[in-house]
């Protein structure tokens, strides 16, 4: 199955045909990208190197970075096709303390290209480094730019939980009436999906994967299905096991051959012949498909002594997140204002997390769901 849907792109011989749909190619993305047709892809999400110096990076000066994220978006806009749309999920660039927004440098270069920005969507991270000379970062960047201005974009299949669900209008014709849309209101540009870190279950040996869901929301949103969606860095493969599983096509290339092996993997779903898995929930759906029982598996980056069921997992939903940060937020200000008022400060964060998880339910609680 690996070798089926992967091959080897080598830059002294350029392959003779197009790349077959659902294929990831093990190589440099600029040799798949100048393969592909131009309009021949409806949908491109991507996470590019943020040029940190990570273990699957080298660090370079910006303006060289620059200047290769230029030569790849060039590709990028080319193959898009009228109805398509390109998400570009990018970071910070850090030297000696001087912080540089990468959004910030490459919308000019989108918009140079002729294509169309639409959002600028903040990707919301509760946890990570505390900074000690400045604010500490808690936010990553989504471009979303489109080929034209008509664009594919459903936002049924992405309504997400109003605040007040049974709100009525009180007067006016439609006295009575909600005033909301029944099936939910549109997410916004705020997202909180949660980071793919220690215990999450899509965890594999990558350090910065796209969470499923997030991904699932670019995806139905701006395609149909039997659309191909493009991820020229598919690292461990997200992009491809969402496209796949919500029937639309894919393609997409990967460098690092570790990582290539995952997306491999993940796309099989089958045990290797260790009896593992590249992640917890590939291993979980391979259970919940064949009826194997969990603790005869394990999976890459396992910590416990046997793996858990699906059961046991809590995993809440991406607006459950939202607004927990939200009422966060909102108290440390108000402890803020008090401390310099000579207030006493509010009680309101739990001092353990053993007190956390015996907090009482709020209005916007929801029961615990698997990420898919």
């Amino acid at each position: 199955m690996e070798e089926s849907m992967t091959r080897k792109a080598t830059q002294d011989s350029r392959p003779s045909r197009t790349p077959a749909r659902d294929t990831v190619v093990l190589g440099d993305c600029m040799e798949l990208l100048k393969e592909l047709p131009d309009a021949s892809v409806d949908l491109i999400v991507s996470s590019p190197p943020y040029n940190l110096g990570k273990e699957y990076e080298a660090k370079r000066a910006l303006d060289a970075y620059l200047e290769d994220q230029e030569h790849i978006l060039r590709e990028c806009a080319r193959v898009l096709a009228d109805r398509a749309s390109i998400f570009w999920q990018v970071g910070s660039f850090s030297d000696r303390g001087m912080l540089i927004p990468l959004d910030i440098r490459l919308f000019p270069i989108l918009e140079s290209f002729g294509l169309i920005p639409r959002n600028r969507i903040a990707w919301i991270r509760q946890h990570g480094l505390h900074a000690r000379k400045k604010f500490s970062c808690r936010y990553e960047t989504i471009l979303w730019f489109t080929k034209t201005d008509h664009y594919t974009f459903e936002l049924d299949p992405i309504r997400v939980p109003q605040k007040y669900r049974n709100k009525k209008a009180w007067r006016g014709a439609k006295r009575g009436e909600l005033t909301c849309h029944p099936d939910g209101k549109n997410p916004g540009d705020i997202w909180l999906f949660r980071n793919v870190k220690h215990n999450h279950e899509e965890q594999t040996i990558h350090p910065c994967q796209f969470p499923e869901s997030m991904v699932e929301r670019i995806v139905l949103a701006t395609t149909e299905p039997g659309d191909l969606v493009l991820d020229p860095f598919m690292g461990a493969g997200t992009v491809a096991v969402v496209a796949r599983n919500h029937g639309r096509h894919f393609v997409g290339a990967e460098i690092e051959p570790r990582y290539h092996a995952v997306c491999a993997r993940r796309l099989l779903g089958e045990p290797d012949a260790d009896g593992s898995f590249p992640n917890l929930k590939t291993l979980r759906d391979y259970c919940d498909r064949t009826g194997s029982p969990v603790e005869s598996y394990s999976f890459d980056v396992q910590v416990g002594r046997v793996p858990t069921d699906r059961s046991k997992a809590r995993i809440y939903p991406e607006h459950y997140h939202k607004e927990a940060l939200y009422k966060r937020l909102g108290s440390e200000e108000s402890a803020f204002a008090a401390r310099l008022r000579g207030d006493e400060s509010p009680s309101v964060f739990p001092l353990t997390a053993s007190q956390a998880r015996q907090r009482q339910p709020t209005l916007f609680d929801v029961e615990p769901e698997a990420e898919s």
